[in-house]
């Protein structure tokens, strides 16, 4: 039976309604409001401070772990979970900023001394990297050993975020003395490891005001009013009206700083989200691309008044932008050329000492998506862009929207392709009915091109994986929307069930068996591709997927399939090897186990 805990606020418990409801948490399960305010708090901590839109909170939990509910390990500002993402990021970069994570929350009314006491004691007993003291963070560790391995590539020793979260209407009383002791205790014991920044230890107690702040923070729409000091250069007006307004002009550096930073707990910080349509990444001051350390030389150097002039400068979209003589005012907007440019200034305004330095901008109204995807594309043109960052650029995204709306309304199943960042922002739907094209790529190759042991990780590693298959053309979309369809449901399955938490980590071969379900001919085939037969077997499984009852049996028989294969290999408890489902070897072997179990049918 469920454990039933209340949280008694009014407004907290609407946040977690909103929460289990935006991602498919049965109600079952979410009578346990401490373990959803867990997942909440964590998933609050991802998208405040966190920089990685394809993080997310089930990534972070800990189960029973002793003392921690949640951790995180950001490396370039994206999210760690095996030692092969850790490898990839640090291909492209010469050097790395290495960031964790770590909460804990509770439903309490205080903050209470000896819960902060074992909060530290977990995250020390975590960094013994001689030996893992915490079972359940078994996976974490052995990535933490790896990343100290490589510390020749850190830029400086990491950072630690510690966020100690309760429902106390009070501030943390630091007068207190033995609390005070407790998180100068704390504190010292991370110092003395000498494996952080001293200066990048941070305790941070969340209270009831402070989650409020941050969660209003978090839900508010994306708006910025600044000054441009001198008067724009408007666009002529677009006979076709897709773009609403445009002007360029020049941005006082200070005023620049208002549109890119945000000020949080005290710290003034680059704002999280405003370069997801931004297709090239920042690539760092210091690391392969010269650019950018002559990019710190200039504007921190003698001739600083010149960077305006030597610079492309910033292209802003936003789906509205108004101005009254100079004041300005965007809303919903996203940088989306000029990554590189406001990444340097960022990082080199402590040494910027010269004044009056103005910075080209461009400021372009518009809610067309083909508008914007032009505009980022021309924008973006002048170096060489990575494969998968122009895979959102491609012509088939627009059919593959398309085609997820025309289901809707056929099917009456609420389901949405996602081709820009936060393009349903305004709307309310269920996180959990949104698939983006990272999640879509993941879902068909896993489907369709048996890669399931290839699509965890990193986006721009999965996409290497699988380039030159997907996207091709538009004439098999069925097969990219039952992909879709089928990571709903095997996601719904993996949060609400208990076997599907010991599970999570074979999703993707669950949904790989699903074909060969209904079509075993498939085993006979040696190279799988997006074709006429994967649109025949897409249209098959979209009635049974369609159906609530009949998707379940379809997910318990690929369950049931994954327990027989791994009892006749001996495995009992797959938690024990958490890379068992990146390997081919165990993609080849279910394989091999279908084929002799439907031999058996045969016979």
């Amino acid at each position: 039976m469920t454990k039933v805990t209340k949280v008694n606020h009014p407004i907290i418990s609407s946040y977690l309604e909103d929460f289990a409801k935006n991602y498919g948490i049965s109600k079952n399960k979410a009578k346990d409001e401490h373990a959803l305010f867990e997942k909440f708090i964590n998933d609050l901590i991802l998208k405040v401070y966190g920089n990685d839109v394809n993080a997310n909170f089930e990534s972070m939990e800990t189960g029973t772990a002793f003392g921690i509910d949640g951790v995180a390990i950001f490396v370039n500002d994206r999210l760690i979970e095996s030692e092969e993402d850790f490898d990839y990021i640090c291909k492209n970069a010469k050097k790395i900023d290495v960031n964790f994570i770590f909460t804990q929350a509770k439903v309490s009314k205080n903050f209470d001394r000896t819960q902060i006491q074992d909060f530290f004691m977990g995250v020390l007993r975590f960094f013994n990297l001689e030996k893992c003291e915490i079972k359940e963070l078994k996976d974490q560790w052995e990535i933490s050993k790896y990343i100290y391995s490589k510390s020749n590539k850190f830029k400086e020793l990491p950072s630690i975020d510690l966020y100690f979260a309760t429902l106390s209407t009070n501030d943390l009383d630091l007068k207190d003395l033995h609390m005070k002791s407790t998180l100068d205790k704390g504190n010292y014991d991370l110092i003395n490891k000498v494996m952080f920044n001293d200066q990048r230890i941070n305790f941070k107690p969340l209270g009831l005001k402070k989650i409020m702040e941050l969660y209003r923070k978090l839900d508010s729409n994306l708006e910025i009013k600044f000054n441009l000091d001198k008067q724009p250069v408007p666009y002529p007006i677009d006979p076709t009206k897709k773009v609403s307004s445009g002007y360029y002009g020049l941005i006082r550096l200070e005023s620049l700083f208002d549109i890119l930073t945000d000020k949080i707990d005290g710290e003034i910080k680059l704002k999280k989200g405003i370069f997801e349509d931004n297709i090239r990444d920042y690539l760092g001051s210091d690391d392969n691309i010269d650019v950018n350390s002559n990019m710190t030389k200039e504007i921190t150097g003698s001739k600083a008044h010149l960077f305006g002039l030597l610079n492309n400068g910033i292209t802003i979209i936003a789906d509205d932008v108004s101005i009254v003589t100079t004041e300005a005012t965007l809303t919903n907007y996203q940088i989306v050329n000029g990554c590189q440019t406001s990444n340097v200034l960022f990082e080199s305004k402590e040494n910027i000492t010269a004044e009056n330095i103005y910075i080209p901008i461009r400021l372009i109204g518009t809610t067309d998506e083909e508008t914007k995807h032009a505009i980022i594309k021309a924008t973006n043109s002048q170096t060489s862009l990575k494969p998968e960052q122009l895979a959102a650029l491609k012509v088939e995204q627009k059919d593959i929207e398309e085609y997820y709306k025309v289901k809707r309304s056929r099917n009456r199943f609420d389901l949405y392709y996602e081709r820009r960042t936060e393009q349903y922002r305004n709307e309310e739907i269920q996180k959990i009915k949104i698939i983006n094209i990272p999640f879509q790529i993941k879902a068909t190759s896993a489907m369709f091109l048996d890669l399931p042991h290839e699509v965890s990780g990193q986006y721009g590693k999965v996409e290497k994986s699988t380039r030159g298959k997907l996207f091709l053309n538009s004439d098999y979309l069925n097969v990219y929307y039952v992909s879709g369809l089928a990571w709903y449901r095997v996601d719904a399955f993996i949060r609400n069930t208990e076997e599907g938490k010991i599970f999570r980590r074979a999703r993707w071969h669950i949904m790989m068996l699903f074909k060969y379900f209904i079509e075993p001919r498939y085993l006979d085939y040696s190279d799988l591709e997006i074709n006429k037969e994967a649109e025949s077997v897409s249209n098959k499984m979209e009635k049974i997927l369609l159906d609530d009852i009949e998707s379940s049996k379809l997910i318990e028989q690929a369950v049931n399939t994954i327990k027989d294969y791994l009892a006749e290999n001996g495995i009992s408890n797959i938690s024990e090897d958490r890379k068992l489902f990146e390997r081919k070897e165990t993609t080849d072997g279910l394989k091999s186990f279908l084929v002799k179990l439907y031999d058996g049918v045969k016979q």
